[in-house]
């Protein structure tokens, strides 16, 4: 007989994603570490940033937002970097593609 005192976590929550790729130029790696501030990652989320250029890493290294990224639990990869896969029954998010708040909102742990 299941118990039916025990309240159900998930019912007012969104689902926390398996995976995060953040893809984009210096200005969007830096608008993501902005939004972040001193968060860290959700425990079990894969989250990657992906620099679209050289370029753009070189920027995004100067601006700050690579270490805050990597300091929040991003995985900081080569720029072009094909996204990574998920495994069956993993769901993932990716920005750009979904709005920025919605993705960080999932994957913040205060």
């Amino acid at each position: 007989m299941p118990d039916t005192d025990k309240q159900d976590t998930q019912r007012d929550r969104k689902p926390v994603p398996d995976q995060v790729v953040i893809r984009g130029d210096a200005a969007a790696l830096k608008e993501t570490a902005d939004a972040l501030g001193a968060c860290r990652l959700q425990p079990g989320v894969r989250a990657f940033a992906i620099p679209t250029d050289a370029e753009a890493y070189g920027e995004a290294i100067d601006n700050g937002a690579v270490a805050t990224l990597h300091k929040a639990g991003f995985i900081i990869c080569n720029p072009a970097t094909p996204d990574p896969a998920l495994a069956q029954g993993e769901f993932g998010l990716n920005w750009p593609g979904n709005e920025l708040t919605e993705v960080l909102e999932s994957i913040r742990l205060g």
